[in-house]
């Protein structure tokens, strides 16, 4: 091997290496919750979505700490929290699937990640799936229709395509 492609396949190493460890890891909704917990998850009764009466939330708090400060990418349906007058949202819940709203019980806390934006983004379809990316913390929030064990200070918010 000559001196010149040795040096190549050092800095295309590299170059990989770097574009590696820019790439956030994708994050299943799964391995927000220990795995203790996961049996009792696939063991809870079928949610009722009829009528529009309030349940109140279930489930644990517990976490997985080695999540904590992990720079993430993972999809889900977007719930506003906080929107100002001119429909620009500064925070909202993640939530795993559609129709995690506060009808039926919502998801447990450390299956909803709250998500905050340095600059607020337009109130956007709550239909649609998104791809959330940013750095995540254990860190438990209350709001008034549900908790987070899980806070993400996100950087991108784009629409979920496969």
């Amino acid at each position: 091997m000559t001196r010149l492609t040795a040096l190549l396949a050092c800095l295309l190493i590299a170059a990989a290496a770097a574009f590696a460890s820019d790439t956030p890891r994708e994050l299943d909704w799964l391995e927000l919750m220990p795995e203790d917990e996961l049996e009792q998850l696939r063991n809870a009764p079928p949610v009722d979505h009829s009528g529009m009466f309030t349940m109140e939330q279930q489930g644990s708090f517990r976490t997985v700490q080695a999540l904590h400060e992990q720079r993430i990418r993972m999809p889900g349906y977007i719930v506003p929290v906080d929107v100002d007058d001119n429909q620009k949202m500064s925070s909202f819940f993640l939530v795993p699937y559609f129709g995690a709203c506060i009808h039926v019980p919502p998801p447990p806390p450390n299956q909803i990640v709250y998500v905050t934006l340095a600059t607020p983004i337009d109130v956007t379809d709550i239909y649609d799936a998104f791809w959330v990316e940013g750095t995540l913390r254990v860190e438990t929030v209350t709001k008034d229709v549900a908790a987070s064990a899980y806070v993400l200070a996100a950087n991108k918010v784009s629409l979920y395509e496969g």
